[in-house]
């Protein structure tokens, strides 16, 4: 099988669509499978990650973004497909090119990523307007696919809501040899300044408008300074924001973005709870990563599958619901608790499990096309 990925989400500080790849790179080193990646890059060349060859090609910057750029022709991205032949083709939480890129020659794959619905939220438009074109994209776009493929069952459901049939779930997946507790760093509260009873809350992942940065920064203004210290990770358009309230207040420490697993897996490990303000979420692979560190997650609940303890979970997005769950995570702050929510994520997901699933999928559908 020779298989193609296509997504824009793909630079060096992009997050968890670039995991998910990374993660397939190294899934597919052994395998017989050929694998060919096309991201957009400032200028075009070719190369090679681990068997994976990589097509960098002619792109655009997207402004407000921190970084990310998009394809400038999608004939460019057809001239590949000719030459490479494949079988399938995934677009990875892009949905633009679908009708430019369909082809009786292969399969197309939509790796559902990305929630419209939550993009469409920063859109300053009436609600009526935000649904009209939410049944836009999925009967104009994702409809047109061979194939879409969901990280969750609830995602899933929200799709087939407006008939759409060819749709399936696959989970995704952690690496517990990266994240695990034992990556626990001793010297992580020194290393901030605090005492060793301080609450330590965390949240990694991009720092935009979707992901509610504000509220997190208003809900944490709210807490005792001398009982927690929120440590954040990651990087975007809000992060002057970020930089100019860490300045302000110190018990909140920016670290910025980690490129490495392990030092993210140390930071995971090192704090107590993993809070995350963002409205919506496909997936939520950092909820996996947190946990398997054994941090508690506090989060809106999505009904998602990386969401199995539901007591820490807000009701809606206000101070008081997210304080409420914050004062029952804090309550079970006990090691037994960490290490049996650390377990629970072990023994349940792995990439191995999402890339052998993935590929019977594939399978399943070429016999379809």
């Amino acid at each position: 099988m020779k298989l193609i990925d296509i997504t824009p989400y793909f630079h060096k500080k992009s997050g968890g669509i670039k995991r998910y790849i990374l993660e397939k790179i190294k899934f597919f080193r052994n395998k017989d499978v050929q694998h060919v990646l096309i991201i957009p890059g400032k200028h075009r060349r070719t190369y090679y990650m681990d068997s994976t060859k990589v097509y960098e090609i002619s792109s655009f910057p997207l402004p407000m973004t921190g970084g990310y750029r998009f394809f400038s022709s999608f004939s460019e991205i057809r001239e590949i497909l000719y030459r490479e032949s494949p079988d399938v083709v995934e677009l990875g939480g892009t949905y633009q090119p679908i009708t430019a890129l369909k082809s009786d020659s292969y399969l197309l794959s939509v790796f559902y990523h990305s929630d419209i619905r939550t993009e469409l939220t920063l859109l300053p438009a009436p609600q009526r307007l935000k649904r009209t074109l939410t049944e836009r994209i999925v009967k104009n776009k994702l409809s047109k696919a061979n194939l879409i493929i969901t990280p969750s069952v609830a995602q899933e459901e929200f799709l087939r809501s407006y008939h759409v049939e060819n749709v399936i779930t696959v989970n995704l997946g952690v690496d517990t040899q990266v994240f695990n507790p034992q990556r626990r760093n001793p010297y992580f509260n020194r290393i901030l300044g605090v005492k060793e009873n301080t609450i330590k809350l965390l949240y990694v992942g991009r720092l935009s408008p979707e992901k509610n940065i504000n509220f997190l920064l208003e809900f944490f203004r709210h807490l005792d300074p001398t009982l927690f210290h929120l440590v954040v990770v990651g990087d975007g358009p809000l992060r002057k924001r970020v930089e100019k309230a860490a300045c302000k207040l110190p018990n909140l420490t920016y670290l910025g973005y980690l490129q490495k697993q392990e030092e993210l897996a140390e930071v995971y490990a090192s704090c107590d709870i993993y809070l995350n303000t963002s409205s919506g979420e496909t997936y939520g692979l950092s909820f996996l990563e947190a946990q398997a560190c054994g941090c508690l997650v506090i989060a809106l609940d999505h009904g998602l599958e990386t969401q199995p303890f539901r007591e820490f979970l807000a009701e809606e997005l206000s101070v008081e619901a997210f304080y409420s769950a914050l004062m029952k995570a804090c309550d079970a702050l006990e090691p037994s608790t960490k290490q049996r929510v650390s377990s629970y994520i072990s023994e349940r997901f792995s990439w191995e499990a999402t890339f052998d699933r993935l590929l019977d999928v594939y399978s399943q559908f070429l016999l379809r096309v």
